[in-house]
Order: C-alpha cells, then sequence, then structure tokens
C-alpha cells in the first residue's frame, strides 16, 4: 500500500497533554485567572453532584473542592485568585478564599444559571439564565456581585442558554433555536439581533478582547456542528466557516483577534488556520470524549481545554493544526517526509519543521520565485518581508508537496 507525500503535525512538538485529574466526571467549564498558575474545572460528577476542581500549578495537579451542591457545576469565573463565581442549577457560588469556602444564594424563578463572566476589572459581571417556563434573562451587576438585577432578553419564545462580552459593554446572550442577540451599553437598554445564523442550537460565543467586532459561534444543526465568524459585531449575518469535522460543537475560545479555537464531540480541538476555516489540532491518540470548555488565559498558546470523563487536556503550543498538503506522488508510509507549520497566517516569514531534509522553494501570487532554501532536519525559517499570499514547495527524496501560506505583517 502506497501513501502521499503530506504535510504533516509532529506529535511531540505540536500537540495537547491528557492530564491527571483524578475524576470521572463531566467537565463543562475550565477558567484560569489571566496570567496565573491557578485555575478552575467544574462539572458534574457520575452521581449528577457538582464538581469543582482547583490547581496551583499551571494544571500539573488537580485537587477536588468541596460544594455541597447537588446540581452540576455548569461555569466558572474568577476576578483574581482569591475571588470566583461558579452557577449551578439555579443557586450562584462565591468565594473570596481561593475556593477552600463557598456560599451559595439562590435565585428565585430562574430553573437554570448557565454562564458566568465578568469580562474586565471585576466590577461588571454577567449570568445567563434560563427562568422557569423559559424564557431569555440576563443577571447583571456593576458592583462585584453585590447586588444583581434581572433583564429580560428577546422575546418569551427565545431561550437563553449563555452570555459572552468582550468588556463590560459589549456582549451578546444566545441559545437554542439560533437565539443570538447583541448589545452595546451592557442590556441597559440596547439589544439588537443579529440575523439568522443557523437553524440550529448555539451553544457557545466567544468575543476578541482585543477586537470586539471579531468573534466566534459554535454549535449543532441537524447536519452536525455549526461554526460561524463575524467582523463587524454581528451587524451583518456570521459567516460560514469550513471546519474540519462536522461533530456537534461544544465551546470556542477567541484569546487573540487572530486566533480562535474551538472544541467538541469525538476528542476535537481545532484552531483557525484563517477567519473562516479550522483545522484539527493533535490530541492524544484515541481521546473520544465530549469537549465542552477551552481557557487559553495568556494568548494564542498556553490553552486548556475541559470535556467528559474528567478529561483535561494542556498545550503550550496551541496544539498546531494539521494542514492538508498537496498529493503529487506516492511513497511508503514508512517514509514519508513531511512539515510542521509554527505559524500560519505568519508574521515575518515561515516557521517551520523538517521531519528529514528538503529543498525548500517559495513563490509569491504571481508565481515569481522569492526564496529558495535548503531546509535541515528540525527547525527552519524561511523570512519574507511583505504581506501576502505564498505558496511553499518542499522537494525531499524525488518526492512533492506545495502548501500556501499567508504573510500579515
Amino acid at each position: 500500500m502506497m501513501s502521499g507525500l503530506l504535510l504533516l503535525t509532529s506529535l511531540a512538538l505540536g500537540a495537547w497533554e491528557q492530564l491527571i485529574s483524578g475524576t470521572r466526571a463531566e467537565l463543562l467549564a475550565v477558567h484560569f485567572p489571566t496570567g496565573t498558575q491557578v485555575g478552575y474545572a467544574v462539572g458534574t460528577d457520575t452521581t449528577g453532584f457538582g464538581t469543582i476542581l482547583k490547581t496551583t500549578d499551571g494544571g500539573n495537579t488537580w485537587l477536588p473542592e468541596s460544594t455541597g451542591m447537588l446540581n452540576g457545576v455548569y461555569d466558572v469565573y474568577f476576578t483574581n485568585d482569591s475571588t470566583g463565581y461558579a452557577v449551578s442549577g439555579g443557586s450562584l457560588l462565591r468565594t473570596t478564599d481561593g475556593g477552600a469556602n463557598w456560599n451559595s444564594k439562590g435565585v428565585p424563578g430562574m430553573q437554570r444559571l448557565n454562564t458566568v463572566q465578568f469580562p474586565e476589572n471585576g466590577e461588571a459581571g454577567y449570568i445567563a439564565v434560563t427562568p422557569q417556563g423559559g424564557g431569555a434573562r440576563l443577571m447583571k451587576t456593576t458592583d462585584g456581585g453585590g447586588n444583581w438585577r434581572t433583564i429580560p432578553v428577546g422575546n418569551p419564545g427565545n431561550t437563553s442558554f449563555g452570555a459572552e462580552f468582550a468588556n463590560d459593554t459589549i456582549g451578546v446572550v444566545f441559545g437554542y433555536s439560533n437565539f443570538i442577540i447583541g448589545s452595546t451599553d451592557g442590556f441597559d437598554s440596547i439589544q439588537y439581533y443579529q440575523g439568522a445564523q443557523t437553524n440550529g442550537d448555539i451553544l457557545a460565543v466567544s468575543l476578541s478582547p482585543e477586537d470586539p467586532s471579531r468573534g466566534y459561534l459554535v454549535g449543532i444543526d441537524s447536519t452536525g456542528g455549526v461554526v460561524r465568524f463575524t467582523a463587524d459585531g454581528g451587524a451583518t449575518v456570521w459567516q460560514v466557516v469550513r471546519c474540519s469535522t462536522v461533530t456537534a460543537l461544544y465551546g470556542v475560545d477567541v484569546p487573540t483577534s487572530d486566533v480562535a479555537y474551538i472544541c467538541g464531540a469525538e476528542g476535537f480541538v481545532g484552531r483557525t488556520v484563517s477567519d473562516t476555516d479550522v483545522w484539527a489540532t493533535t490530541v492524544p491518540a484515541g481521546l473520544n470524549a465530549r469537549m465542552h470548555g477551552l481557557c487559553f488565559p495568556n494568548g494564542p498558546d498556553t490553552g486548556y481545554a475541559v470535556g467528559s470523563d474528567g478529561t483535561i487536556l494542556r498545550t503550550y503550543d496551541g496544539g498546531i493544526p494539521l494542514i492538508p498538503g498537496v498529493n503529487e506522488r506516492s511513497v511508503p508510509a514508512i517514509a514519508r517526509p513531511g512539515i510542521r507549520v509554527l505559524s500560519n497566517p505568519s508574521g515575518r516569514g515561515i516557521s517551520f519543521t523538517a521531519q528529514t531534509r528538503a529543498n525548500v522553494l517559495v513563490s509569491d501570487a504571481l508565481g515569481r520565485v522569492v526564496a529558495r532554501q535548503t531546509a535541515a532536519r528540525g527547525l527552519n525559517f524561511v523570512p519574507l518581508s511583505k504581506s501576502g499570499v505564498y505558496v511553499l514547495k518542499v522537494d525531499a527524496d524525488g518526492l512533492s508537496m506545495t502548501q500556501k501560506f499567508v504573510v500579515q505583517r
């Protein structure tokens, strides 16, 4: 059996590693306060009780915290290492000592509190709730959780699932049956529909803190997973995004204005390679968990993903997606030379690791050769001085592979 020359992802260098969580719980969300090694993962254990895990060493070890909650914990958010919030059924949990103790406050009339977020300084916060009997509501605080008020969102026929804010005022509430509605004043007076995105359910949204006009939504419809992108804050219909999986999608995080991560069923974790293309990253072999939540607290490289059966993943290099090349000839499977791209789009050139020595030729969009280089096995870099679309051609052992790249300076 012969196999083509492929652009490959190195399992050793570009991958997610699975961490030991010590639980079989369905983990639904993960959060690390920006710039810290302290993080939390929450979910529902095998008996239906709430689960909260904490790490103080960047995920190397996780220890359970006592919640006393009879319902699962659906989301968690910490404004710093000490003060945090979690939502569980119809209750809001709050801690001021890093999770050693949690105080519970029931919210009358609410069937379920779904998501919690404090976008900027810990004073303005939002909780998306599903009222008893249906509908869409948003709970808002402007004094760090001391007082909350409830805001009706949309119309009685809408059902909310979550809320996402890029900052204290710009955000969206989203949910089932293609429901998404936005605001630019924290829903104090402004609400605007964002057009039909999908005929299915919207399960997660993430907006870029750097540029609130850019964001992604994910969910599921009758055909499988749904991904949509906006570059104008939802002023027009969100764009369709091509994705290397058709499975149900549950989570999304946009750590910078030009990189997004998406996760879903069957162990899928993907990364954008352009605004409207998502490719799978490298996860542990055999992983088949439902991946629900993502958190990249310090930029696009170091991140965490959580899912069913107590699954917690960590990456230090963004998982580096597998971007397919163009097969031109066939070689035995054991002799497939390849390249792992470190950044696409890139800022100053093409960085890659080669699995064997190869001749590299780079052409611009007009077909003009702009660089030639012999790639050594290991790390290589081809500097490019201008922004644009380029084609990389690799010749190794008499075989060829081509791949398109984008440089954005």
